[in-house]
């Protein structure tokens, strides 16, 4: 089996949501114009990136529902937006703390309201673009949780969905912490970076909707619970680690600029190996490298012929291709639906398959 089927079913959500998700964001932007025109301003920028996102955590709500036999399909597509919401407010974050400025192919948040500041000639348009990047995504956040809350379910799995909820999005601001914290650190163990990777990504990426999907269609079976989260765990791994090459070998019209975490010095697990199967060259090149902002194309093209040269992309592909090998034998213990069991099998393997 290949990702076809997979992409296909993202492909669908994202048809099959996109009017639903407009006509959501432009009630918001009307409600937001009766408190003033700046908000209503900001958020309409800030619906326009919403928009362009993969929707791969809604998809896989909508697969958690389906996969605990759950059929109201137009409900849950419409809760989905919620987990939809919190990404994208997440994001507007996240790039502040690594100051990217693009995100999905335009100016991050925070880029884009210092140009409002600049228009409105306040004294610091950066801080004040900084600020309003702040209230926007607060406000994502929010929003989230009241569409959540006013989705067609019962009171009972509403209270199931939002407590998956709750507790991963506190555990995904840990795991950020963990983040920037470890962009300051010279050299971090394998183990350290997997868990920012669980903790900031995993379990909010795969994790938190496929079991906020199960619990809406009320499934309360603690055995299949825990394998459905074992799948989903593998599915974030092997999500991050494709991101991460994406990062150095991606397309830069995709979406942010590659080679941005070389210049922020993240320590991905691609830099980790570099570091452990290069030689002492391939070392003095990282040490000169990463964390260097005037970054030249040139350098990033030196990195990714040094990663693949030194067996690190080849050890890195293989521990996200061992995710979704585990991930896969969870599927047939999830659900009896064989078309489920399938789109959950394409789904893990697109994540290795993707390219953007």
């Amino acid at each position: 089996m290949d990702g076809a089927l997979g992409k296909q079913f993202l492909s669908d959500y994202i048809a099959q949501t996109n009017e639903s998700y407009a006509l959501l964001l432009n009630r918001e932007i009307e409600k937001a114009r009766k408190v003033g025109e700046i908000p209503a301003q900001i958020l309409e920028a800030f619906s326009k990136t919403a928009l362009r996102g993969k929707r791969i955590r809604g998809a896989l709500m909508q697969l958690g529902y389906e996969a605990a036999g759950g059929t109201d399909i137009a409900s849950v597509q419409h809760a989905s937006l919620s987990v939809e919401l919190l990404h994208a407010g997440l994001l507007v974050h996240d790039d502040i703390m690594d100051r990217d400025d693009v995100r999905r192919g335009l100016p991050s948040m925070h880029v884009q309201f210092a140009k409002v500041g600049k228009s409105l000639s306040v004294v610091d348009p950066k801080h004040f673009g900084l600020s309003q990047a702040i209230n926007i995504a607060d406000a994502a956040y929010y929003l989230s949780l009241e569409v959540l809350v006013n989705s067609d379910f019962s009171p009972e799995t509403l209270v199931s969905a939002l407590r998956v909820y709750a507790e991963h999005v506190v555990r995904t601001a840990y795991g950020q912490e963990l983040d920037v914290a470890n962009i300051a650190s010279q050299r971090l163990t394998e183990h350290e970076i997997l868990s920012v990777v669980k903790y900031k990504t995993a379990e909010y990426t795969g994790v938190m909707p496929f079991l906020m999907g199960a619990a809406l269609a009320g499934l309360e079976d603690e055995r299949r619970l825990d394998i459905m989260r074992e799948y989903a765990y593998n599915f974030g791994w092997a999500f991050q680690i494709q991101d991460d090459v994406l990062g150095l070998y991606g397309d830069e019209e995709l979406g942010k600029p590659i080679g941005s975490d070389i210049q922020e010095g993240k320590n991905t697990l691609l830099m980790l190996k570099l570091y452990e199967l290069g030689s002492d060259d391939d070392r003095e090149f990282m040490a000169q490298t990463l964390g260097k902002q005037d970054l030249s194309v040139a350098e990033v093209g030196e990195m990714r012929k040094r990663v693949k040269d030194s067996g690190a992309y080849q050890v890195v592909y293989d521990m996200a291709a061992g995710y979704v090998g585990k991930g896969r034998e969870q599927v047939i213990h999830i659900t009896h639906e064989k078309r489920v069991q399938n789109i959950l099998e394409s789904l893990i393997i697109y994540m290795l398959e993707r390219a953007v």
